[in-house]
């Protein structure tokens, strides 16, 4: 019987990576949904700077169990400069969301929004490729 090496079991199944990105994007949608329904909770409107707390924490566990489920992939692997596919996959979107809010009657269009999903992204991606 041949065993695999203990450096290339992952000490992370799968499955878990898939579940938690799952449950986040659940989580994200129907935030979402209440923010064009304008049915976000008071929270949001007492604390100042709560939505870019959310923002962080959204797009950040987004990216990190994305990053976690693809196997940590980057886009230009070979170069200097290699990006995660998470981080791209979870930024897009993101920005073009961020960018056509300024045409709902609910939501404000925000660079400081988007730049709290780049900065959730950017620290969450990392974490992510420390947990193995």
């Amino acid at each position: 019987m041949s065993e695999r090496p203990l450096a290339s079991v992952p000490l992370v199944a799968a499955w878990r990576w898939w579940t938690g990105l799952l449950l986040i994007a659940a989580g994200a949608a129907y935030m979402s949904s209440l923010a064009y329904a304008e049915g976000l909770p008071e929270i949001f409107r007492v604390v100042p700077q709560f939505d870019k707390v959310v923002h962080f924490t959204v797009a950040g566990l987004l990216a990190f169990f994305l990053d976690g489920a693809l196997g940590r992939r980057t886009l230009f692997a070979g170069s200097r400069v290699a990006v995660p596919i998470a981080a791209v996959a979870v930024l897009a979107p993101a920005g073009v969301e961020e960018y056509l809010q300024r045409y709902s009657t609910h939501r404000t269009s925000s660079i400081w929004d988007f730049a709290a999903d780049v900065a959730g992204v950017v620290v969450l991606v990392a974490l992510s490729r420390r947990v193995q």
